[in-house]
Protein backbone atom coordinates (compact mmCIF):
# COMPACT_ATOMS: atom_id res chain seq x y z
CA UNK A 1 0.00 0.00 0.00
CA UNK A 2 2.85 2.11 0.78
CA UNK A 3 4.26 1.94 -2.43
CA UNK A 4 1.08 3.33 -4.36
CA UNK A 5 0.10 5.95 -1.99
CA UNK A 6 2.27 8.91 -0.86
CA UNK A 7 2.23 8.47 2.82
CA UNK A 8 4.26 11.89 2.79
CA UNK A 9 1.90 14.28 1.47
CA UNK A 10 -0.71 13.41 4.24
CA UNK A 11 2.34 13.36 7.32
CA UNK A 12 2.92 16.98 6.02
CA UNK A 13 -0.58 17.57 5.76
CA UNK A 14 -3.09 15.77 7.60
CA UNK A 15 -5.95 17.88 6.27
CA UNK A 16 -5.60 15.99 3.07
CA UNK A 17 -5.94 12.58 5.37
CA UNK A 18 -9.27 13.63 7.07
CA UNK A 19 -10.80 14.92 3.41
CA UNK A 20 -9.86 11.80 1.62
CA UNK A 21 -11.64 9.51 4.56
CA UNK A 22 -14.46 11.72 4.18
CA UNK A 23 -14.41 11.83 0.49
CA UNK A 24 -14.45 7.96 0.17
CA UNK A 25 -17.34 7.76 2.99
CA UNK A 26 -19.48 9.55 0.54
CA UNK A 27 -18.69 7.95 -1.76
CA UNK A 28 -19.40 4.42 -0.69
CA UNK A 29 -22.87 5.82 0.81
CA UNK A 30 -23.80 7.45 -2.74
CA UNK A 31 -25.95 4.48 -4.00
CA UNK A 32 -29.43 5.39 -4.25
CA UNK A 33 -32.10 4.00 -1.30
CA UNK A 34 -33.79 1.06 -2.59
CA UNK A 35 -37.79 2.45 -1.03
CA UNK A 36 -38.82 -0.84 -1.61
CA UNK A 37 -36.59 -2.59 0.96
CA UNK A 38 -39.20 -2.69 3.90
CA UNK A 39 -41.83 -4.37 1.48
CA UNK A 40 -38.90 -6.80 0.70
CA UNK A 41 -38.50 -7.65 4.26
CA UNK A 42 -41.36 -7.68 5.68
CA UNK A 43 -42.03 -10.44 2.35
CA UNK A 44 -39.16 -12.31 3.43
CA UNK A 45 -39.98 -12.57 6.71
CA UNK A 46 -43.70 -13.60 6.00
CA UNK A 47 -41.87 -16.24 3.13
CA UNK A 48 -39.96 -17.75 5.61
CA UNK A 49 -42.75 -18.75 8.30
CA UNK A 50 -44.78 -20.31 5.98
CA UNK A 51 -41.70 -22.18 4.19
CA UNK A 52 -40.78 -23.14 8.27
CA UNK A 53 -44.69 -24.18 8.89
CA UNK A 54 -44.63 -26.25 6.04
CA UNK A 55 -41.38 -28.28 7.33
CA UNK A 56 -42.54 -28.50 10.55
CA UNK A 57 -45.90 -30.10 9.15
CA UNK A 58 -44.03 -32.58 7.27
CA UNK A 59 -45.09 -30.86 4.19
CA UNK A 60 -43.02 -30.40 1.40
CA UNK A 61 -42.06 -27.22 0.35
CA UNK A 62 -42.83 -26.08 -3.09
CA UNK A 63 -40.12 -25.22 -5.05
CA UNK A 64 -41.56 -21.62 -6.48
CA UNK A 65 -41.83 -20.95 -2.44
CA UNK A 66 -38.77 -22.08 -2.09
CA UNK A 67 -36.49 -20.00 -4.66
CA UNK A 68 -38.65 -16.61 -4.23
CA UNK A 69 -37.28 -16.74 -0.69
CA UNK A 70 -33.39 -17.28 -2.00
CA UNK A 71 -34.41 -14.21 -4.50
CA UNK A 72 -35.77 -12.22 -1.82
CA UNK A 73 -32.96 -12.73 0.77
CA UNK A 74 -30.20 -12.69 -2.43
CA UNK A 75 -31.07 -8.68 -3.78
CA UNK A 76 -31.81 -7.64 0.07
CA UNK A 77 -28.32 -8.87 1.00
CA UNK A 78 -26.57 -7.15 -1.85
CA UNK A 79 -28.61 -3.99 -1.04
CA UNK A 80 -26.91 -4.06 2.49
CA UNK A 81 -22.79 -4.60 1.26
CA UNK A 82 -23.05 -0.66 1.59
CA UNK A 83 -24.22 -0.93 5.10
CA UNK A 84 -21.97 -3.23 5.82
CA UNK A 85 -18.82 -1.51 4.76
CA UNK A 86 -19.73 1.46 6.58
CA UNK A 87 -19.96 -0.54 9.73
CA UNK A 88 -16.63 -2.02 8.89
CA UNK A 89 -15.04 1.14 8.55
CA UNK A 90 -16.59 2.97 12.13
CA UNK A 91 -15.16 -0.03 13.45
CA UNK A 92 -11.53 0.26 12.05
CA UNK A 93 -11.91 4.37 12.44
CA UNK A 94 -12.52 3.59 16.03
CA UNK A 95 -9.27 1.57 16.72
CA UNK A 96 -7.42 4.69 15.26
CA UNK A 97 -8.80 6.87 17.60
CA UNK A 98 -8.36 4.87 20.80
CA UNK A 99 -4.49 4.26 19.54
CA UNK A 100 -4.33 8.48 19.16
CA UNK A 101 -5.97 8.53 22.70
CA UNK A 102 -3.13 6.32 23.27
CA UNK A 103 -0.23 7.77 21.84
CA UNK A 104 -1.58 11.24 23.78
CA UNK A 105 -1.97 9.83 27.21
CA UNK A 106 -5.67 10.54 26.69
CA UNK A 107 -8.04 8.61 29.09
CA UNK A 108 -10.80 7.60 26.59
CA UNK A 109 -12.76 5.56 29.31
CA UNK A 110 -13.78 8.81 30.72
CA UNK A 111 -15.17 10.94 27.65
CA UNK A 112 -16.92 7.80 25.66
CA UNK A 113 -20.69 7.16 26.12
CA UNK A 114 -21.21 4.19 28.18
CA UNK A 115 -21.33 1.07 25.71
CA UNK A 116 -24.67 -1.01 25.12
CA UNK A 117 -24.56 -4.70 26.61
CA UNK A 118 -23.70 -6.88 23.08
CA UNK A 119 -25.56 -9.25 22.08
CA UNK A 120 -24.91 -12.72 22.58
CA UNK A 121 -24.48 -14.35 19.17
CA UNK A 122 -26.38 -17.48 18.79
CA UNK A 123 -24.31 -20.81 19.40
CA UNK A 124 -26.11 -22.87 16.77
CA UNK A 125 -23.60 -24.78 14.56
CA UNK A 126 -23.08 -22.41 10.96
CA UNK A 127 -21.10 -23.45 8.56
CA UNK A 128 -17.20 -23.26 8.89
CA UNK A 129 -15.41 -20.05 6.77
CA UNK A 130 -13.13 -22.18 5.05
CA UNK A 131 -16.28 -23.97 3.62
CA UNK A 132 -17.68 -20.86 2.71
CA UNK A 133 -14.11 -19.53 1.51
CA UNK A 134 -13.94 -22.92 -1.17
CA UNK A 135 -17.85 -22.12 -2.19
CA UNK A 136 -17.17 -18.11 -3.11
CA UNK A 137 -14.53 -19.61 -5.36
CA UNK A 138 -16.19 -22.94 -6.68
CA UNK A 139 -19.49 -20.46 -7.39
CA UNK A 140 -16.58 -17.45 -9.16
CA UNK A 141 -15.23 -20.07 -10.89
CA UNK A 142 -18.52 -21.27 -12.70
CA UNK A 143 -19.54 -17.46 -12.82
CA UNK A 144 -16.43 -16.85 -15.18
CA UNK A 145 -14.15 -15.94 -12.49
CA UNK A 146 -15.97 -12.15 -12.11
CA UNK A 147 -19.53 -11.76 -11.21
CA UNK A 148 -22.04 -9.74 -9.18
CA UNK A 149 -22.12 -10.20 -5.48
CA UNK A 150 -25.94 -11.07 -5.52
CA UNK A 151 -24.55 -13.59 -8.22
CA UNK A 152 -21.83 -15.13 -6.53
CA UNK A 153 -24.14 -15.51 -3.27
CA UNK A 154 -27.09 -16.91 -5.24
CA UNK A 155 -24.84 -19.30 -7.00
CA UNK A 156 -23.71 -20.37 -3.26
CA UNK A 157 -27.14 -20.61 -2.39
CA UNK A 158 -27.48 -23.33 -5.06
CA UNK A 159 -24.24 -25.28 -4.80
CA UNK A 160 -25.07 -25.39 -0.39
CA UNK A 161 -29.35 -26.34 -0.63
CA UNK A 162 -29.09 -28.95 1.58
CA UNK A 163 -25.78 -28.64 2.83
CA UNK A 164 -26.49 -25.57 5.01
CA UNK A 165 -26.20 -26.09 9.45
CA UNK A 166 -29.30 -25.02 11.59
CA UNK A 167 -27.82 -21.84 12.32
CA UNK A 168 -26.77 -20.57 8.91
CA UNK A 169 -31.06 -19.73 8.58
CA UNK A 170 -30.70 -17.45 11.35
CA UNK A 171 -32.06 -13.72 9.99
CA UNK A 172 -29.65 -11.12 11.52
CA UNK A 173 -31.66 -7.82 11.58
CA UNK A 174 -28.71 -5.47 11.80
CA UNK A 175 -27.92 -6.07 7.75
CA UNK A 176 -31.19 -7.65 6.63
CA UNK A 177 -29.70 -10.96 5.70
CA UNK A 178 -29.29 -14.83 6.12
CA UNK A 179 -26.38 -15.57 8.83
CA UNK A 180 -24.59 -17.60 6.09
CA UNK A 181 -24.80 -14.74 3.28
CA UNK A 182 -23.14 -12.26 6.14
CA UNK A 183 -20.67 -14.56 7.16
CA UNK A 184 -20.03 -15.25 3.82
CA UNK A 185 -18.88 -11.61 2.77
CA UNK A 186 -17.09 -11.21 5.76
CA UNK A 187 -15.06 -14.46 3.99
CA UNK A 188 -14.82 -12.14 1.16
CA UNK A 189 -13.13 -9.70 2.76
CA UNK A 190 -10.52 -11.75 4.11
CA UNK A 191 -9.86 -13.43 0.53
CA UNK A 192 -8.68 -9.70 -0.26
CA UNK A 193 -6.89 -9.75 1.85
CA UNK A 194 -4.69 -12.74 1.41
CA UNK A 195 -5.02 -11.87 -2.59
CA UNK A 196 -7.78 -15.00 -3.03
CA UNK A 197 -9.71 -12.66 -4.20
CA UNK A 198 -8.74 -9.12 -6.07
CA UNK A 199 -9.50 -6.08 -4.00
CA UNK A 200 -9.77 -3.68 -6.71
CA UNK A 201 -12.66 -5.15 -8.38
CA UNK A 202 -15.40 -2.68 -9.20
CA UNK A 203 -17.81 -1.61 -6.35
CA UNK A 204 -20.40 -4.71 -6.26
CA UNK A 205 -18.77 -7.36 -8.00
CA UNK A 206 -15.81 -10.28 -6.71
CA UNK A 207 -13.30 -11.53 -8.57
CA UNK A 208 -10.77 -14.54 -8.04
CA UNK A 209 -7.09 -13.54 -7.95
CA UNK A 210 -4.85 -14.43 -10.21
CA UNK A 211 -3.78 -17.95 -8.66
CA UNK A 212 -7.24 -18.51 -8.73
CA UNK A 213 -8.51 -19.08 -12.11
Amino acid sequence: MSQDIDIDRFVETPELLIRLCREAIERIDSAPDNVKTSEKEAQLREIAKAVEKLKRSGVPVPDGLRAEKTRLAVELGSQNQTKQTLQYLAKELDGIVRSLNDRLGHDASNTSKPKKPRTKRSRTPKTDKKVLRKHIIKALRSLGGKAKVSEVIEEMGRQLEGKLLPGDGEWRESTNEYAWQNNTKWERYNMTQDGTLRNDSPRGYWELGEEQR
